[in-house]
């Protein structure tokens, strides 16, 4: 049977990611069975498929996979090119909206949550851009329509600016948690000044 195996990260979508780090993490499941599982989420073929094959060629397809518990990627980039747009990535987390942000926050409660939410996370901080004339003008786009367009990224691209950002984030909630509660007492006061002055 001929199977096809990704050779790197950039052959694997942000879709798959999550199934096969939980297969990584999972302490329970023996290495034999994490590599046949991986195998069969990389080719999309049946674990019994998997399970069928000669044990030679097994062997082959499981030294195939072993870049995936290596978990390196590369490193992340600023703008890349994926399906006719050029994608600007916003590593400033002070330029994304208030809405975005209590999202942001949701999407990443947990470790599980990112790693769940990945698509998501990555849809905060990315905009497409198409070329009109001579300069590369924003794209609108129906919130589905990117998502479904960012969930076929491959993980090489879209996981570096993941963990970038959800570090990032880990060290700013304390202090955007903080100054946000300054904020309210701010808000609070003035409204009590205007009651009285009424």
């Amino acid at each position: 049977m001929k199977v096809t195996i990704p050779k790197s990260w950039t052959s694997i979508s942000i879709d798959q990611f999550p199934l096969i780090y939980d297969i990584i993490k999972d302490e329970d499941i023996e290495p034999i069975d994490k590599e046949i599982r991986l195998i069969s989420i990389v080719t999309g073929l049946p674990v019994a498929t998997i399970e069928s094959i000669e044990l030679g060629q097994l062997r082959e397809l499981i030294k195939k996979v072993r870049f995936i518990f290596k978990m390196e990627f590369p490193k992340a980039v600023e703008v890349f090119k994926y399906k006719g747009y050029k994608w600007h990535v916003n590593y400033d987390i002070t330029n994304i909206s208030a809405a975005d942000f209590i999202s942001l926050t949701k999407l990443t409660a947990t470790e599980d949550d990112v790693m769940a939410n990945l698509a998501e996370i990555v849809s905060i901080f990315v905009k497409p851009y198409k070329r009109k004339w001579f300069k590369w003008e924003l794209v609108e786009m129906d919130y589905k329509d990117k998502l479904g367009i960012i969930k076929t990224i491959d993980v090489g691209t879209i996981y570096p600016v993941c963990v970038f950002f959800c570090k990032v984030l880990t060290n700013l909630l304390p202090v955007i948690v903080d100054y946000l509660e300054k904020e309210k007492q701010e808000i609070l006061k003035k409204i009590a000044k205007e009651i009285k002055l009424s």
